[in-house]
């Protein structure tokens, strides 16, 4: 009997040797990371998964390319067949699409047990913070790692010669471009999305934009038709641009067929003037109420299992960790919403301190900056809202357009 107790003894010494060298050698889990990236932003998002890799060996991030065209139809048919990805970079809107059949995960069940990353959260502006948790069911299924907006790009020597300034309200803006147009015959304005400066219009003007409950868009109202049939007014006089030559105004402000425009902060490198001087301003911010819509996108975490989605959280944490955080910042030309990577790096204080004149633009309306519902079908919404204003500046009734509009986004919602 003391035999068999002592070999019982010495087989489970064993069996725990070997299972623990089996732990060793097991196989990390894979974590895989979906992208269009492209250029210095690859390089720096297989960086951090190079990195990530070597501080561990539970988990092992994979770094696929993608084509760009079709990709969210991609990542949506790959996830809901559930052989897609862990994890991709991209807006809020977007992970409202996969909550319903539970394929996104909603992050704050790591975050509020881990005071670190509960830090990193907490330093997000409160506009920003609201994003995150701002759908149907207040779950937190995407955060930012980067913020970028739309900024104003103008022709500096027009602007001179007729002895303009940036304009700093909408009304102003609209005077100058005619006053560009009756001079030079071209455009004094255009935007390259015909959304978003509707729903600065929209918000600006103190409207509500979704009622989450009911699934229906709170805008049909006097200020949004006034603003539309602004809109619409500008472009049948030749004032504002309705459509570049193009995908993006970039091409015919360079050209000089257009005097200034919206566009995103990302399209200085395609700024190649010809023959003029350009520069950049924020755009009027406040109309009733201040309203910005900051862009901020980063990572959403797909629902792959329990081991899985614990590794996508540890490689996020480690990604948003203030100087890696500033780095993928810079890599992006783009601000950190953090105030942890703002305060605690000192690679995004210096990067801060020369910050390229668009940034700036972008974080001088920043205080302004607003978060808007998600929901499944949010962004038909926005689809519908750009029609809207096309379908006005094309002739048709402010009436008929805004209906169409309500029309299609509460379908869109309810459906």
């Amino acid at each position: 009997m003391k035999f068999r107790s002592m070999l019982a003894a010495l087989l489970a010494v064993i069996f725990m040797i070997c299972g623990v060298a089996m732990a060793e050698t097991a196989d990390p889990i894979e974590i895989t990371i979906w992208h269009t990236f492209t250029d210095d932003q690859q390089v720096a998002l297989q960086g951090f998964a190079d990195a990530f890799n070597e501080s561990q060996d539970q988990y092992e991030v994979i770094v696929q390319s993608q084509a760009y065209s079709g990709f969210e139809d991609t990542v949506y048919n790959a996830v809901a067949n559930g052989v897609g990805p862990n994890i991709i970079f991209n807006y809020a809107s977007t992970a409202a699409d996969y909550i319903e059949g539970d394929l996104v995960v909603d992050m704050s069940q790591y975050i509020n047990e881990d005071p670190e990353m509960q830090e990193i959260y907490d330093s997000l502006p409160e506009a920003i913070k609201a994003e995150t948790v701002g759908f149907i069911d207040g779950g937190m299924y995407a955060l930012p790692a980067v913020t970028t907006g739309p900024i104003f790009f103008y022709n500096k020597t027009i602007y001179d010669e007729m002895g303009f300034s940036a304009p700093t309200t909408w009304e102003e803006l609209a005077e100058q471009a005619k006053a560009i147009y009756e001079t030079y015959g071209i455009p004094g304005f255009a935007a390259d999305s015909l959304t978003d400066l509707m729903t600065m219009l929209i918000m600006q003007s103190g409207n509500e934009y979704i009622d989450m409950e009911n699934k229906c868009v709170l805008f049909d109202t006097e200020s949004t038709r006034e603003w539309l049939q602004w809109f619409g007014d500008n472009v049948q006089a030749g004032y504002f641009g309705l459509r570049p030559t193009g995908d993006y105004w970039s091409d015919d402000f360079n050209a000089k067929l257009v005097a200034s425009y919206s566009g995103s902060c990302a399209g200085v490198p395609y700024i190649v003037p010809d023959g003029f001087e350009y520069d950049v301003a924020p755009l009027p911010n406040t109309i009733t109420t201040a309203w910005y819509p900051s862009w901020n996108r980063g990572p959403i975490v797909f629902n792959q299992g329990e081991e899985a989605n614990r590794g996508a959280y540890e490689f996020v944490k480690f990604f948003l960790q203030p100087d890696n955080n500033a780095q993928w910042a810079i890599a992006m030309n783009a601000i950190s919403p953090y105030g942890t990577t703002q305060e605690q790096s000192e690679v995004y204080q210096e990067f801060a301190a020369e910050m390229p004149a668009s940034l700036a633009a972008v974080q001088a309306n920043l205080d302004a900056a607003g978060a808007l519902p998600t929901i499944s079908g949010s962004y038909a919404v926005r689809e519908a809202l750009e029609e809207a204003a096309t379908m006005v500046a094309g002739g048709m009734s402010v009436e008929d357009a805004l209906a169409n509009c309500v029309a299609t986004s509460n379908a869109a919602m309810q459906g």
